[in-house]
């Protein structure tokens, strides 16, 4: 334990580091884009309209006259201070935006990502049980199917069949119209508009989850002290659960660490898709308008669920296996 507080203060560092680098990355690409926020914000206005000093005191009031690194160095220290900035087309802090649309998109991401962890382990284990026996195969068989068919067309189908063809959910979420509706029928359709759009973003974890834990299970089954437990005539049960499991479960912790991180950040497409007002959708719309403080906030709470995704992925390593060691 006294190894612990170390470990976590290196990896938390190390975190930091790799968030500074990256929201560099992001700034120095939002720099390359052609234009700025100002013309975007000016549209279809003819700059003779506006005359140039106007334009130039208004790239100035928003700080776009200053060096890159300048214009870096200020967002930085604003968000040491807990001030993300203020969106240049939508005129209003950007914390307060980012964190509310942050929820709206957990709402997906959570479920989509418990179901790739109940789904894709029990797909997996029971996969690895009943190997190569058609159970094994039409797993198998389905998994690859659910990988080779792209999140945008699976919430595409969706709609189509649940929306358009049988009318059981809105075929958008601004859509919705709760005026008159029931409480019961409110949460229905709630339901109705949330389940979907988090088993689309689910759909490809589970099937990365399912091979990898079915690949290390089969391994693990097949081990020595796995045989030497079936022979002393511990329970198939617990033999599976409490001893291969155990070491089975180490490679796919690291595909589903990674797969939450890809969980937040493909809430970017299927929002689109199914017209949700999540943390996705608010960065297309930043992109769109060249709002760089936008464009940072966004990124950067995605990139960072990558990146704490694989240092609760480190932590569990080091606690379900006591042969790795702090480093």
């Amino acid at each position: 334990m006294k190894d612990f507080i170390p470990f976590i203060i290196k990896r938390l560092g190390a975190t930091a580091i790799l968030l500074v680098i990256i929201s560099m990355i992001i700034f120095g690409v939002c720099q390359l884009m052609p234009g700025d926020a100002v013309d975007i914000m000016l549209g279809g206005i003819a700059l003779q309209s506006l005359g140039e000093t106007t334009i130039e005191e208004l790239r100035k009031e928003l700080g776009l006259n200053l060096p890159f690194y300048h214009q870096y160095y200020n967002w930085a220290v604003g968000v040491l201070h807990g001030d993300l900035g203020t969106s240049y087309i939508m005129k209003a802090p950007i914390a307060p935006l980012v964190i509310s649309r942050l929820k709206t998109s957990l709402l997906l991401a959570v479920p989509a990502s418990l179901m790739m962890i109940v789904f894709g382990l029990a797909l997996g284990i029971f996969s690895a049980v009943k190997e190569k026996t058609w159970i094994d195969h039409g797993i198998s068989f389905v998994s690859l199917s659910m990988l080779s068919v792209p999140a945008f067309l699976t919430g595409t189908l969706f709609i189509y069949l649940f929306s358009v063809k049988l009318g059981w959910i809105p075929a958008a979420y601004n859509a919705l119209d709760i005026e008159g509706m029931s409480m019961f029928k409110i949460l229905g359709s709630y339901f109705g508009i949330l389940i979907f759009p988090s088993l689309t973003l689910a759909f490809e974890s589970i099937a990365y989850v399912n091979r990898q834990t079915r690949a290390s299970m089969i391994e693990e089954l097949k081990t020595n002290y796995v045989r030497t437990a079936v022979l002393k005539g511990v329970p198939p049960r617990n033999v599976v659960l409490h001893h291969a499991l155990r070491n089975g479960l180490l490679p796919a912790i690291t595909v589903m660490a990674f797969n939450v991180g890809q969980i937040i950040a493909g809430t970017v497409i299927i929002e689109v898709v199914f017209s949700y007002p999540g943390i996705g959708n608010l960065m297309i719309m930043a992109i769109k308008f060249r709002d760089v403080p936008l464009i940072l906030a966004t990124m950067i709470v995605i990139s960072s669920a990558y990146v704490l995704a694989n240092l609760v992925a480190d932590i569990l390593y080091t606690q379900l296996n006591p042969r790795i060691k702090y480093a």
